[in-house]
This record gives structure tokens, C-alpha cells and sequence, in this order.
């Protein structure tokens, strides 16, 4: 994700979500995230600070967090995450095929992102690592 400073989430209950079964609440492997933003075009946000991810939202932790480098932040974009993770331990893909790490969704929704006077909208998922 590009953070151009003008992306606003919109909590709520996307169709594309309804229909792929996703929902606040589900617990569900790392890897069926990764496959529903490769495939659904899907935006996965993804939080490692328990107590961030249940009392903040996404606008107000982009907002505190927009100094700090995407790598250093409680939360990223997953893609971001497995990009930085091959980094750090290349077996995590092995691993992540055996055993994939599991998810809770906290919240999904509606991100819309402005380039200019153009508006980009997509769902998105806001996710804790457990």
C-alpha cells in the first residue's frame, strides 16, 4: 500500500467480503489472507500490538504512525509484512505452508485512496496476528 496520506477507511461489511464468508470475528490462517488480497484484489492490514488493534482505528494509527518507517510500525500492509519477513527468516514460506500462522479479523470495510481528483475503492481487512 502507497500511503499518499489521502487513503480514509470506512468500517463496515463489504459484498466481496460477504460473499468469500469474511467477517469480524473469524479466526483463519495467515495464508487465506495472502490469497484473498492476491486473488480478490483485497487490502490486509495487518497488526502485531494486541491492544493497538482493538482500540485504535486505521485513520488514527496511519496518522500517529505516518513519521515512523512502514518496517518499524505495529501494523503493516501484508504485503509489506511477507516482503520484510522473506528478509528477516527466508524458511517463513516453508513454514507458512506447513503451519500458517493464525489471524483474528478485528475489522473489515472500505478503503478509499485519492490520487488527485480520481478515487480508488477496495475493501480492506484489519487483521491481528495471534
Amino acid at each position: 500500500m502507497m500511503e499518499s496520506g489521502y487513503e480514509t477507511f470506512f468500517p463496515g461489511e463489504p459484498a466481496e467480503l460477504k460473499r468469500v464468508g469474511l467477517a469480524a470475528g473469524m479466526q483463519l490462517g495467515l495464508d487465506r489472507l495472502k490469497d484473498l488480497q492476491e486473488h480478490r484484489d483485497v487490502e490486509v492490514i495487518l497488526y502485531f500490538d494486541e491492544d493497538l488493534a482493538r482500540n485504535s482505528t486505521l485513520d488514527a494509527d496511519y496518522a500517529d504512525f505516518w513519521i515512523v518507517p512502514v518496517q518499524a510500525r505495529p501494523f503493516m500492509p501484508l504485503t509489506v509484512f511477507f516482503r520484510t519477513i522473506a528478509e528477516w527468516d527466508p524458511e517463513f514460506s516453508e513454514c507458512m505452508h506447513r503451519e500458517p500462522p493464525t489471524v483474528e479479523v478485528l475489522e473489515t470495510g472500505t478503503l478509499n485512496r485519492y490520487s488527485g481528483c480520481v478515487a480508488c475503492t477496495r475493501p480492506y481487512v484489519k487483521a491481528l496476528l495471534l
